[in-house]
């Protein structure tokens, strides 16, 4: 029999973190997972920070909306290919590395699988890498996979 897992894939709809569920779709050879897709729409001081462009209120929760559906989406097509996985989506709004952990943490997260987008020099000074920072705080362990290797 295999173990119960609960997996969480951070998704912002890149091909990197699209390959990455892909990936973590080949655990269920190994455990009997329950996939928790999450996306996180970056809010507030953070955002400005990062992109020099605040987004209006409205223009955030519409672009909650549509990560859902893409997210529903995303769910819909792997049951097509995969019809005994179980998955589940949330959308959450803020840091990402924070919301990440904290969802980990609420939801009793066993593993998180998150890809990297293979940042160097002045970008991932500047930026930064949410991978980076989910590895070093997470509530459970962390499975970080480099574009490369997908």
């Amino acid at each position: 029999m295999k173990k119960i897992l609960k997996i969480l894939v951070p998704i912002d709809f890149s091909r990197h973190s699209l390959e990455t569920l892909r990936f973590a779709l080949t655990l269920r050879d190994y455990f009997d997972p329950t996939y928790c897709l999450l996306y996180v729409a970056v809010d507030g001081d953070f955002e400005y920070f990062t992109q020099m462009a605040g987004k209006p209120r409205q223009e955030r929760q519409l672009q909650m909306r549509e990560a859902q559906r893409r997210l529903e989406e995303e769910a819909r097509r792997v049951l097509a290919d995969c019809s005994d996985v179980r998955i589940e989506t949330a959308v959450l709004s803020g840091i990402p590395f924070k919301e990440i952990c904290r969802y980990a943490e609420e939801q009793n997260v066993e593993l998180i699988v998150i890809g990297t987008h293979g940042r160097t020099g002045l970008a991932h000074l500047l930026i930064g890498s949410t991978a980076e920072r989910v590895v070093q705080q997470a509530p459970c362990p962390v499975l970080s996979l480099k574009p490369s290797i997908l």
